[in-house]
């Protein structure tokens, strides 16, 4: 019954947010998978993860951005709530995407450096890193989308505070309980006029 209550709510999430849920956690499985592999002038060859190797700090700060957006949808997901933040939950995805971005061409900048392995004389990138640029890219491509519609919303709501409403309809002069039709105009005139003659005959 969990299950499908989890899949149920799972199908639910807006696909921005669906987008930010797969890519984190396909960034968590990109980081225990290998990053880049070389192959040295002895003709023997090495690979390292993403949390391994000379570079591992920057795998593991990618595994805790993408485990910090990956743990706030879950929770989401699971109906819990969510722990009080310094952030937005936007904002959080976006910083998380960010920084594991740098990580990863900071990561590539090293690794790939003709000065980094001076005796190697081959170097690939991993199936890890493949997948851990498109998990990236879902992280920060939802994260906008989510910002953008977060921006629509509040353009909107201003738009509606920013509208004023006249305190009396002029179109609805006529008193509660009294028809136009019962409303004679011409009386109305000439009661006027004698009033403004008797007004004018008592100055005289």
């Amino acid at each position: 019954m969990r299950e499908k209550n989890f899949t149920s709510r799972l199908k639910a999430l807006p696909l921005k947010e669906k987008a930010v849920f797969m890519g984190s956690f396909l960034l968590m499985i990109a980081t225990v998978l290998p990053w880049y592999n070389d192959l040295d002038r002895f003709n023997y060859g090495d690979s390292f993860l993403g949390i391994t190797g000379p570079l591992y700090l920057a795998g593991l700060l990618v595994f805790a951005s993408a485990a910090a957006s990956f743990g706030i949808l879950l929770m989401k997901t699971l109906g819990r709530d969510l722990p009080k933040l310094p952030l937005k939950e936007s904002q959080v995805h976006i910083a998380g995407g960010a920084l594991s971005l740098l990580m990863l061409i900071l990561t590539n900048s090293v690794y790939f450096h003709p000065k980094f392995g001076v005796n190697l004389t081959e170097k690939t990138m991993g199936l890890g890193m493949y997948i851990a640029f498109a998990g990236v890219g879902m992280i920060i491509l939802g994260s906008f989308m989510v910002v953008k519609r977060n921006i629509s919303v509040g353009i909107g709501e201003l738009e509606d505070e920013g509208k004023i409403e006249p305190l009396i309809d002029m179109n609805e002069r006529t008193p509660a309980g009294i028809d136009d039709s019962d409303v004679d105009i011409d009386a109305m005139i000439d009661n006027i006029q004698k009033t403004t003659n008797d007004i004018h005959d008592k100055q005289n």
